[in-house]
């Protein structure tokens, strides 16, 4: 039995554009931490998700629910109401996120769990949570992460245009490889939970 997540269009394409989707309740593995994208926290945390990913993997592939591991994703936001760009780097948020599928339990994750820790004991701190961001507002970005905000900014002109306000966290969905894709060449989909305004 192969999962078929990663042809889940609305989930993992976006235009060039804005444009406004709907999504339903999806279930993820997850690590929390705060630092900069790409420090040492966070690449530990990637590596610790994807163990863990493969570990789940592994363990349904027995059961005969086998699935292809899909692409990272993350939730970034910083402390108050400041714009992230004025935030140093090393005080940012995140939260680093992996689908699986509907019929992982938490007993498949925990018996995954006592396996995997003994290679990686960061792999303690991954938890499996369902996440329902419902209306959101998302955009492909082209290129360079240091160049978000220029897609960023056109995401919140559509909300603004629409009457739509943010209501979840700013999020990524790594559509390139993070670790060897050439920044230029890097494709993410960006995506903002909404609402509409109260105006």
């Amino acid at each position: 039995m192969m999962n078929l997540m990663i042809t889940d269009n609305k989930y993992y394409h976006a235009p060039d554009h804005p444009e406004l989707i709907e999504l339903e309740s999806n279930l993820y593995l997850t690590i929390s931490d705060q630092g900069a994208p790409g420090g040492s926290a966070h690449l530990a945390a990637v590596q610790a998700l994807h163990t863990s990913a493969y570990g789940v993997k592994s363990l349904m592939m027995k059961e005969g629910k086998d699935f292809i591991v899909p692409i990272l994703e993350g939730l970034w936001w910083v402390d108050g109401n400041k714009p992230v760009r004025e935030v140093p780097m090393e005080q940012w948020y995140w939260k680093l996120l992996i689908r699986v599928p509907d019929y992982v339990t938490e007993s498949h994750w925990e018996r995954t769990k006592i396996n995997a820790i003994m290679d990686n004991p960061l792999i303690q701190s991954v938890v499996l949570e369902t996440i329902n961001e419902g209306k959101c507002v998302q955009m492909m970005h082209n290129g360079p992460y240091d160049r978000e905000q220029e897609t960023v900014d056109l995401i919140e002109a559509f909300m603004k245009d629409h009457n739509l306000v943010q209501n979840g966290l700013h999020h990524e969905i790594y559509i390139s490889d993070i670790m060897s894709t050439p920044p230029e060449k890097a494709r993410t989909i960006l995506r903002h939970p909404v609402r509409k305004g109260t105006t």
